[in-house]
């Protein structure tokens, strides 16, 4: 596949030791695709509490497709659009997916994404629907080992109904885009500090740029984990967010385009933007 898994990871806590075990092993098995996995914390423990687990159910051949990444963090907080910004710019592939640590997809939904982009009808693909498709999955202890016991296959992963409940779905989690147009449409917004409506933007300007943005009305099964001010709410930058998120929707295409040429980290990454 040509096809770029990109993961920023902070092991904050036991769930997302376990999810990105799940999330990792998942990719590795059912496709033939690149993935790049970035930590950025102020202590590396990939290699203590993940690499291991992987060694025991992954093939060297296959497990040598994901590339890893450590650095220590230059912000407070966990800076996720500049962590995804540095994998899209290492990546090499005519498609990128953006990926959270949490997140399953049925195999159909993926498969169909990365055919829609590549066969040209798409330029970024949502693979779920917007409604109640979120599948809010209490990845409990026993359910994690019996599902990693698993091929993860199709059917397999349907084994998460039983532990999961309906929830919203929207525009988080993860994207499929044509690694040209993202670069093309300023990549995702720096300036956005730790969690927040960074992920509305994007797809805001993904369409506003003229981009070709579909959806598969699938589920998408989220594994639950605990919040930090990382991943929720109490983020203390918050409301600065949301401003800029405001901000950006009363643009102009015009503006908003040299709003973007105009940023530091778009000079900075010496990025070839050709949006008209």
């Amino acid at each position: 596949m040509d096809l770029t898994f990109l993961i920023p990871l902070k092991l904050d806590s036991y769930d997302r030791v376990r999810n990105i075990i799940t999330v990792l092993i998942y990719l590795l098995t059912n496709y033939k695709a690149k993935i790049l996995l970035k930590e950025v914390d102020t202590q590396q423990r990939f290699d203590e509490l993940i690499l291991p687990q992987l060694k025991k159910r992954i093939k060297n051949k296959h497990l040598n497709r994901l590339q890893y990444f450590y650095e220590v963090p230059q912000k407070e907080y966990f800076h996720k659009t500049k962590i995804l910004n540095d994998l899209l710019k290492i990546s090499t592939t005519t498609v990128v997916c953006n990926y959270d640590t949490d997140v399953i997809l049925p195999i159909s939904s993926v498969n169909k994404s990365y055919e829609l982009i590549m066969s040209g009808q798409s330029d970024a693909v949502y693979p779920y629907g917007v409604g109640v498709y979120q599948k809010s999955v209490s990845y409990v202890e026993e359910l994690y080992f019996q599902f990693l016991d698993t091929k993860m296959g199709e059917n397999d992963i349907k084994t998460l109904d039983n532990y999961s409940s309906p929830n919203s779905s929207t525009i988080g989690w993860c994207q499929f885009i044509r690694r040209e147009n993202y670069i093309n449409s300023f990549m995702m917004n720096e300036n956005f500090a730790a969690w927040g409506p960074e992920d509305c933007e994007l797809f805001y300007r993904l369409n506003l740029l003229g981009n070709k943005v579909d959806r598969i009305d699938d589920v998408v099964y989220h594994l639950e984990h605990a919040r930090t001010t990382d991943s929720w709410f109490s983020n203390p930058h918050w409301q600065e967010n949301v401003k800029l998120w405001e901000w950006i929707r009363r643009q102009t295409k015009e503006n908003l385009i040299q709003y973007y040429h105009n940023q530091e980290y778009i000079k900075r990454r010496q990025t070839n933007v050709s949006v008209q």
